[in-house]
Order: C-alpha cells, then sequence, then structure tokens
C-alpha cells in the first residue's frame, strides 16, 4: 500500500457515514484504529529495513570513492575517475550518489507515510469526541438536557 492509497482509506475510515446511528460509528473507531496501527506497525518495519540498507550502502560507497574497494569490485563497477578523493571530499561524493540520494529519499518516504498514519490515528482519536459532541447536540435539540 502506498500514500495515495492510505489517503484514500483515511477519507473513507474518517468519514461519519450514519449520522442517525451514531453509535455504531462509535463502535467503528476501535476496528479502524486497530487497522491504521497495523499500518503503522508494517511502516515502521519498512522503515528499519530501509535505515538498515541505507547503513550499508553508505559503507559500500565510502569503499568505492576511497577507493578500498577490490579488483572484482572495480571490475563489475568501474572506478569513478582517476582523482583522487580528499577525505573533506568524500562525504560530499557519497551524499551525491544517485543510489545514495535514492536510498535516502526512500527513507523520507516511510517517514512520511508514519507521520500521515500518527495524523490519522489522531483524527481517529478525535472522531470519538466529535461523535460524542453530535449526541450530546442531538440531546439538546430534542431538549433532552
Amino acid at each position: 500500500m502506498n500514500l495515495d492509497e492510505l489517503k484514500i482509506q483515511a477519507s473513507k475510515d474518517l468519514a461519519i457515514e450514519d449520522e442517525e446511528n451514531l453509535d455504531q460509528e462509535s463502535y467503528k473507531n476501535q476496528r479502524i484504529k486497530s487497522k491504521w496501527l497495523d499500518y503503522k506497525s508494517h511502516f515502521e518495519g519498512l522503515l528499519i529495513l530501509a535505515k538498515r540498507n541505507h547503513q550499508l550502502l553508505h559503507r559500500e560507497k565510502w569503499i568505492y570513492y576511497n577507493n578500498k574497494g577490490t579488483d572484482k569490485e572495480y571490475s563489475e563497477k568501474p572506478k569513478p575517475f582517476d582523482l583522487k578523493i580528499l577525505k573533506t571530499d568524500l562525504q560530499m561524493f557519497i551524499t551525491t550518489d544517485e543510489e545514495y540520494c535514492d536510498s535516502k529519499s526512500k527513507i523520507e518516504y516511510y517517514e512520511m507515510v508514519i507521520r500521515f498514519i500518527d495524523g490519522t490515528i489522531k483524527s481517529i482519536d478525535g472522531r470519538s469526541w466529535d461523535i460524542k459532541h453530535s449526541i450530546e447536540w442531538k440531546k439538546y435539540l430534542a431538549g433532552g438536557f
């Protein structure tokens, strides 16, 4: 599931479908909250894996740009150039490498998805208050206060 699909799912889950049976809508909160907590744990797992892979890639790029790889590694992937990279410039070469940037973008994407899920869970919690206040308003209008 990607962020766009999660957004569509959130709009469906957060909508109050039956304003006449608000008690049933209230029961729905626990079911949808559980679903969103599952989404969160899934994406947190993906984030942990992406961060681990990113660290391994960082080491690989450090070896590559430091010219410390084996001849076999450089036969598979040629040396970037014949220049000797200064230690002060090494980080710049690593962080601007295309594979490294793609890996970093993947981490940022998962972090964004988790922030969205956290916001949705917060909205689900707020949905309970909205339903409670709607019920109280209906009681007031019916003269039941």
